[in-house]
């Protein structure tokens, strides 16, 4: 019964926000669940600092990501606060990358959202992926037809043309609710101008050797541990970063990050997951990228880099966690691995200079990304928030 009340108190909290006049200069960004300052609207936030106007303002429920924030030089409040509360009431405009839940919604009345998402995803995502609930159950489509009226004008950004039409399933919008135009978070392996400065700290800290990045997707949004132990053999991993002048560094999913894992007996191995390091920056500074099923490595294309596939449990992954929009070894261009001692050999592979999926990798970067996708797209997307009336 209370928490009946409190979604009703929500929901008409969200239509009197309706009712407030909205300032096309303010624009609210928030970034997963409102915990990081990260991802597609971390940049798109820093390239409208340079827009006279606009008052770029970023809401989050983390103090921390708040003072980081400020500490920048920008403006930043917590999604509850007093100043937080009216500067959503006031906004015209919301960028979010999962969802409406990146702010706090409930006074994002008449706002137009636009959602960057984070990533180019390989496996099933929002309405596609009916593993995580019923969408179309009686519950579902009543909660969505109180919000539909409220918050129903969200664009969607794409990366192609073939996205276009997958984003129009997964995020049930009308074709010219679909951006054809890609990730601002891009924009950074494409800045000539110095508009971002990237801090390099994974290759600082490499000093001089090369960086493996591992960096898996979740399971099962965290519900289960990773099984990185099962998975590696780290005294053997070690010892050939030893001989090979090179450094293993995971970056586990933002789900797993809580999972306490020991690596302060090997030399050449470190986990960066529960670092406040910007994911691009990483794959910037990363010279061979193992992934599995992760959009991490749809970015990477752009960088066109060694990859490898672990994929070691894709049968159950499939079964258990989400399917996929494509045959996976039609758009994954790398040496793939279902045990250790492959992944072995195919970093071997790598490691004599060996790159066999150089025009694989062009295939699919045409695939994932159109032209637009393929340079800085932040200005474009300011332009079009602006010309919206």
């Amino acid at each position: 019964m209370k928490k009946a009340a409190g979604l009703i108190g929500k929901y008409l909290v969200m239509y009197l926000s309706c009712l407030f006049p909205r300032s096309r200069k303010i624009y609210i960004f928030g970034a997963w669940l409102g915990e990081q300052f990260a991802d597609n609207p971390r940049y798109l936030f820093l390239e409208a600092q340079e827009h006279d106007d606009i008052r770029p303002v970023w809401i989050t429920k983390d103090e921390k990501v708040c003072a980081k924030v400020r500490k920048l030089g920008y403006e930043a409040y917590m999604f509850n606060s007093l100043k937080g509360i009216w500067m959503q009431l006031r906004a015209k405009y919301v960028v979010v990358c999962n969802g409406i839940s990146d702010v706090n919604h409930t006074f994002m009345g008449r706002a137009v959202f636009l959602n960057l998402w984070h990533g180019v995803p390989l496996k099933k995502v929002g309405y596609d992926d009916d593993k995580v609930k019923n969408w179309d159950s009686k519950g579902q489509k009543l909660r969505r037809a109180i919000q539909e009226i409220p918050l129903g004008r969200e664009y969607v950004v794409a990366t192609s043309d073939f996205y276009a039409k997958i984003y129009e399933s997964a995020f049930r919008r009308k074709p010219d609710h679909i951006l054809t135009l890609g990730q601002p978070r891009n924009d950074v392996f494409y800045d000539k101008n110095g508009m971002f400065t990237p801090s390099h700290q994974l290759e600082k800290a490499a000093k001089g050797k090369k960086v493996v990045l591992y960096a898996p997707t979740h399971r099962q949004e965290g519900k289960i541990v990773f099984p990185l132990r099962k998975q590696f053999d780290f005294e053997k991993l070690n010892q050939w970063c030893v001989e090979h002048n090179m450094v293993f560094v995971i970056r586990r999913h933002f789900y797993h990050k809580n999972e306490e894992v020991d690596f302060s007996m090997y030399s050449n191995i470190t986990d960066i997951t529960k670092k406040s390091m910007d994911i691009q920056e990483i794959l910037m500074d990363t010279d061979i990228l193992i992934s599995d099923y992760s959009s991490t490595y749809i970015d990477y294309l752009l960088l066109d880099r060694p990859l490898i596939f672990y994929n070691f449990d894709y049968e159950d992954y499939l079964q258990n966690d989400r399917e996929m929009y494509y045959d996976y070894d039609e758009v994954t261009p790398g040496y793939k691995a279902a045990t250790f001692d492959e992944l072995m050999t195919e970093l071997d592979s790598i490691a004599k200079d060996e790159d066999h999926f150089v025009e694989e990798r062009q295939r699919v970067r045409d695939l994932f990304y159109c032209k637009d996708g393929q340079q800085m797209v932040g200005e474009k997307l300011l332009e079009f928030l602006k010309n919206i009336k």
